[in-house]
């Protein structure tokens, strides 16, 4: 009994310096303006199309695979962007939700040489202009991605720029943070 109680007293002290030692060192607050210019071909396509109401709508699932340049080590590289399209072939409209992707140009498993990983969601404005948002992650070091999208398809190519200051100059228009406040 007595030996039970010190076992349990010792586990409760290494569980206080464990808990002590992460909260010490937790990343302070860090914030840095990124961007990353990109142009990908598409790979993998499949579509279909359905009417409702008298309008024909298409649902496209596309990779697209291509290059993205920038000064922010985390956003260049290879890229691999996966779609998932819903356009009204009538008024042009529509939305896009997927994956952005960069990996280092390097050989080996594409999940230890990820850089940056993110979702993307953006609107379709005359079939094939998009505009959204990717939220998602830098790693080595790890950081959240935060940042403006915006795209045009032409043909089987797709090019633009995440965090970009065109055509309109924003402030922040895309960010690597990471840390909290205490």
């Amino acid at each position: 009994m007595r030996r039970h109680k010190h076992v349990v007293l010792l586990a409760a002290v290494g569980l206080f310096v464990l808990v002590g030692a992460a909260l010490a060192t937790q990343p302070r607050p860090e914030t840095s303006d990124v961007s990353a210019a990109f142009t990908a071909n598409q790979t993998r396509m499949t579509t279909r199309t359905c009417d409702v109401d008298g309008n024909t709508f298409r649902v496209t699932r596309s990779t697209w695979r291509g290059t993205s340049a920038s000064s922010e080590p985390r956003l260049s590289g290879a890229l691999v962007v996966t779609t998932r399209v819903l356009v009204n072939e009538t008024t042009g409209d529509g939305w896009v939700s997927g994956t952005w992707r960069t990996t280092s140009d390097q050989g080996g498993n594409p999940r230890t040489r990820a850089k940056s990983i993110a979702r993307l969601s953006a609107v379709i404005d005359n079939g094939n202009h998009l505009d959204g948002l990717v939220t998602g992650e830098g790693r080595r070091p790890y950081a959240r991605l935060l940042g403006n999208f915006s795209a045009t398809i032409v043909g089987s190519t797709l090019s633009g720029e995440l965090g970009a200051d065109a055509p309109v100059a924003p402030d922040n228009s895309a960010i690597l943070y990471r840390g909290n406040c205490p």
